[in-house]
């Protein structure tokens, strides 16, 4: 394995007071408030730590026991996102707990909720509910699948504040 050597990226200061969090959405929501929020949750069952391991390597910058072939981070956290009998639950509590006044929510139609679901929870705590369909290819290895049921779905509310 090659070493991984990071470069400094260029900083500018925006005249911002810029924030960046690391840690559960679903905590992190109770702590925050803003005029926009998007929200694009896992919608498998696959936990997106190991898609992202380098970037959890990077942002927190330890040596981590790796495993398998791809040398893969030991993961000890399961997204509460990525099991079927607790998604709806943790969905409905961001959404709840969101002190925002405009929600967005990117998801796909394979995803473990079900669209009626979503629709149900969003409408409980906001009005002017909006659902727009984006075809969506599938991307598998060297290969471009067309899929006509295969959409990513983005779901709009005012939040009732």
């Amino acid at each position: 394995m090659n070493d991984l050597i990071l470069k400094e990226p260029e900083i500018f200061n925006n005249e911002k007071e810029n924030k960046a969090f690391n840690e559960n959405s679903n905590d992190l929501i109770k702590k925050i408030e803003g005029d926009i929020l998007y929200v694009d949750p896992p919608y498998n069952k696959r936990q997106y730590s190991s898609n992202y391991h380098l970037l959890e390597t990077v942002a927190k910058y330890d040596n981590p026991t790796l495993k398998g072939v791809t040398g893969l981070r030991e993961n000890d956290k399961k997204s509460d996102y990525c099991k079927k009998n607790s998604v709806l639950k943790s969905f409905e509590d961001l959404i709840s707990n969101a002190q925002f006044k405009h929600i967005l929510v990117s998801y796909s139609t394979e995803g473990l909720m079900e669209v009626n679901d979503i629709e149900v929870v969003l409408k409980k705590y906001g009005k002017d509910y909006k659902m727009y369909e984006i075809e969506y290819r599938r991307f598998k290895s060297r290969e471009t699948k067309s899929d006509d049921d295969l959409k990513e779905l983005i779901f709009y509310i005012r939040k009732d504040m």
